[in-house]
């Protein structure tokens, strides 16, 4: 198993991690546009505050992924909503995906998020043709538990959202 680290997400990040958010092959399976370098260092100004721009009651947990040659190789995040509703969210860099990556930083995530937090369960919320991000939730021991059809306009066409729940 590779030995990754995750380092919590600071507004300095944007800059150097915005080449690779920006790639339009990151956005394949996302109904949001690319965002802007502008809009990426307001994200992370609220992630390193652990807030969300647009929940106040959310906390707002969020890393970049390093491997030990200090490569980012992708990004994940966990919202804790103020019912305890916590759903997980990550996307791993072009040039490193399918390799293996992705649930090692979740799961070091999710063993940081629990710890603070003792959640009951964790959701993932996966658009149905986005194969790679379905193997990485099954493979951490989600399960498939709501499927809301016609839910995501990918473009130009309705999909269905997956809904996966991880129960501690």
């Amino acid at each position: 198993m590779v030995a990754l680290r995750l380092e919590k997400v600071t507004e300095q990040h944007a800059q150097i991690l915005y080449p690779y958010i920006s790639n339009p092959k990151m956005y394949e399976y996302l109904e949001e546009p690319i965002p802007t370098l502008l809009e990426v260092q307001q994200q992370f100004r609220f992630a390193a505050l652990e807030k969300s721009p647009d929940n106040e009651t959310m906390v707002w947990l969020k890393w970049v992924a390093v491997t030990p040659q200090n490569q980012y190789i992708g990004l994940v995040e966990i919202g804790i909503f103020d019912d305890q509703y916590a759903e997980i969210g990550f996307m791993t860099f072009v040039d490193f995906q399918k390799r293996g990556y992705a649930p090692i930083y979740c799961y070091l995530a999710i063993n940081e998020a629990q710890q603070r937090f003792q959640l009951s369960a964790l959701h993932a919320s996966v658009n149905e043709y986005n194969l790679a991000s379905r193997k990485v939730v099954e493979k951490l021991g989600f399960n498939l538990i709501k499927v809301n059809q016609k839910a995501e306009l990918i473009k130009g066409q309705l999909t269905d959202e997956l809904i996966y729940r991880l129960t501690f």
